[in-house]
Order: C-alpha cells, then structure tokens, then sequence
C-alpha cells in the first residue's frame, strides 16, 4: 500500500511517512526519523510546537525527541482533517489522544514511530528500539526473557541481539496496548514468546498471570516486528471487549 509523506524539515526530521499496515488496512504505521545533532531550540518556534514547561531543564536529546514526536504526530494528524494538535500525556505520560483517535506512541533518540486509527475496538501498542549490542543482551536475557523464549529465539535466523531486542520490544508493545484498559505495570515476566516465524516477522506472546477479567491467563496476542539495519519497530494489535 501506497505510504503518504508528510511534510519533513531537514536535517532535523529527514523523513515522515504514513501507511496503512497491510493487514489491517483501517490502521496507520507512522514512521519518522530525525537527528538530534541538528536540532535547536528555535525549531520550536518554526515548527510552531510550543516549548514544553516539564521539559525547560531536560538534556537537548530529550527536548530534540519530544519536538520531533509531536510535530510528526501533528503533521499525521492533520493529513486526517484534524490540524494543530498538540500530544499531551496524562500525570502517568500515557498520551492523551483527540476525540475519535485510537493510538500509540514510540520513539528513540533518532526514531518516532506511532500506530493510529479512528477506530475504538482495537488494542494498539507499538514500540521502536536499537538494536542492542553483544554485551547488552548478555547482561540483560535472564530479565527480560525465560530459557525456553531464548531456545525459541536462537532458532530464528536472525542474530541473538536482534532476536532478544524484538522480543523485549514487543512486551514493552504489548503493555502499552494493555495499560490504558489494565492501569496496572506489567513486567517483562508476564508474557512469554510461544511463537516466532523463522525471519522474526511474526510472533506470538501469551500472557503467563491474570491482570484483569479481559486479560487472563493464556491469552494470546499477535505480534509483528519490522526489523531494519539497526533498530526494531513492533507492535501489538488485538481486539479489545466493550465496556459496559
């Protein structure tokens, strides 16, 4: 399906697309890049994203990232007849969304990616992250993943790095599309990975407690990852019961 290019401002943001995922056409992947080595503080006036207060003291990368989420956020959204919208977050930074817009939001310190859709019955959560190093995913496999999720995912034909930085990504995908339904903090124990495709495209994670009278023991969730040269975009899409 045909991306959309929404208007970028090199160097700063060199790219900014909109796209239908292909199997759930209603649903958009937002996917932008941006280099904080070019930003400074007088692109928030020329991209009219207001400075943020809570941030007045926060280090360049962190004011570089929240201006590139939020002017690409807005440019998405005003491609939908909805312009000039500001993300905000609620005091726990879950963003709060305009009236009749379902998302999620992730970003790194050179990526943004969200999920976005008018429609209200689906779970959405979406996750990008680096690729990490050797050393990093030695030291950090025994927390985020169990022996028998590291056995399934060295038989993938991806790297181990790459395989642990999917599956970590994934479960932070997979709270973010629980949280606002569960208001509850998940830790990375309460998914396992039962299934992967041989490339890591596809992967299935089924929650190992109850956490609400919805998310039981068992359920299963459907994930994807796009994996590029050095980072991971993933997320979690499922459907979600009505509440009363």
């Amino acid at each position: 399906m045909t991306a959309l290019h929404l208007p970028s401002y090199p160097p700063f943001i060199s790219h900014c697309t909109l796209q239908p995922l292909a199997e759930h056409p209603d649903i958009y992947l937002l996917d932008a890049h941006y280099d904080a080595a070019h930003f400074t503080e007088s692109l928030f006036t020329t991209l009219t994203i207001p400075a943020p207060e809570h941030l007045q003291r926060a280090v360049k990368k962190r004011r570089a990232e929240y201006l590139a989420s939020r002017y690409c956020l807005q440019q998405a959204l005003t491609s939908w007849g909805i312009p000039s919208f500001l993300l905000r977050n609620t005091p726990d930074r879950a963003p709060i969304w305009p009236q009749g817009i379902n998302g999620s939001l992730s970003h790194t310190h050179q990526q943004v990616c969200a999920l976005l859709t008018r429609r209200q019955d689906w779970l959405l959560g979406v996750d990008c992250e680096r690729i990490m190093t050797a050393q990093v995913a030695h030291e950090t496999h025994s927390m985020l993943i169990t022996a028998a999720e590291k056995a399934r995912l060295e038989l993938s034909e991806v790297p181990f790095t790459t395989a642990l930085t999917v599956a970590f990504s994934l479960k932070e995908s997979l709270y973010k599309a629980l949280y606002p339904r569960v208001l509850q903090f998940m830790d990375f124990s309460a998914a396992e990975v039962i299934q992967c495709s041989a490339d890591l495209q596809h992967i299935s994670l089924r929650l190992t407690q109850t956490i609400s009278g919805e998310m039981v023991v068992g359920r299963i969730f459907e994930g994807r990852a796009i994996l590029q040269p050095d980072q991971v975009i993933t997320w979690i899409i499922g459907p979600q019961q009505r509440r009363d």
